[in-house]
């Protein structure tokens, strides 16, 4: 009876497997690229990829349960191997963006619902966990940091409630041992609404120095992060900040399933101190 986890080099994926294989769970990961992995003692890695899974029944041998990074482009052929080896549960980690009215459309969250009904439509067991915004997205800002300076934020006062990628681990390692939650979708977020602002003055205070930020214009914003998305993809997330002028509602999904309150946005800045170190070209 093994458990396998996809995108094995994603912190979430990481997490799950640190902790399955500290509870003594049988364990294989999978990644296009597993000579970039470094397993556990005694934790197989293989190539699987999401987007040509030739291999996937070879990969799915004894294979019970599966953690599965959301990756639409081959799901079908994945799906029917996962049929045809008898797996009986599926996590799948795919985003809250897939709440949006039009999911099959909207950019943020098409490739995510692709991949959520195929594994619904499947007839395997599945629970679908659905994060928010990442804590971790707050690492980008750092880039901006050593590039221009000062943080670039059009709409400063966008209120998300940012997870750890720790809670999401717990949370998808708690449904993959238990094995409940079967034909769930789960909306999970951190345990506190902040603005952008808000965001940018804890780090400054966990960092002990000043994070520059300035507003700059939907265009100047567009620009900046067209380098390196796409234009549609950039368009509606800005649209998503736009609209995000309320405190945004907290799930209570981590502490619900773990009995443990959600990491704070304040933990995950002290957890990740050393990815700032060199943010503004000093040392924190």
């Amino acid at each position: 009876m093994t458990i396998l986890v996809t995108g094995a080099r994603g912190n979430v994926a990481r997490g799950v497997i640190t902790r399955l294989v500290a509870a003594g769970h049988s364990v294989r990961i999978a990644s296009s690229d597993p000579a970039q992995l470094e397993p556990p003692a005694g934790v197989e890695a293989v190539r699987l990829s999401l987007r040509e899974p030739d291999n996937a029944a070879a990969v799915l041998r004894d294979v019970t349960s599966v953690f599965l990074y959301a990756e639409a482009a081959g799901i079908a052929d994945f799906v029917k191997a996962a049929q045809a080896a008898d797996v009986r549960h599926i996590v799948l980690l795919s985003s809250a963006s897939t709440n949006a009215p039009d999911p099959q459309t909207n950019p943020l969250a098409a490739s995510h619902h692709a991949v959520e009904v195929a594994v619904v439509e499947s007839g395997i067991p599945y629970t679908v966990l659905r994060p928010g915004a990442f804590a971790g997205n707050a690492i980008g800002w750092k880039y901006q940091l050593m590039g221009i300076g000062s943080i670039q934020l059009p709409y400063p006062n966008a209120q998300v409630a940012p997870i750890h990628e720790d809670d999401i681990a717990d949370v998808a390692t708690a449904v993959l041992v238990a094995g409940d939650h079967l034909g769930e979708t789960l909306d999970l977020n951190g345990p506190e609404s902040l603005s952008f602002v808000e965001q940018i003055a804890i780090l400054s205070d966990v960092l002990g120095r000043e994070l520059p930020f300035a507003e700059v214009t939907r265009d100047e914003a567009f620009a900046g992060l067209t380098r390196h998305m796409e234009p549609g993809y950039a368009n509606a997330l800005l649209d998503l900040w736009e609209t995000a002028v309320d405190p945004e509602p907290i799930s209570g999904t981590t502490e619900a399933i773990t009995g443990k309150p959600g990491r704070t946005f304040r933990a995950w800045a002290h957890d990740h101190r050393e990815d700032f170190a060199d943010g503004d070209g000093q040392h924190g």
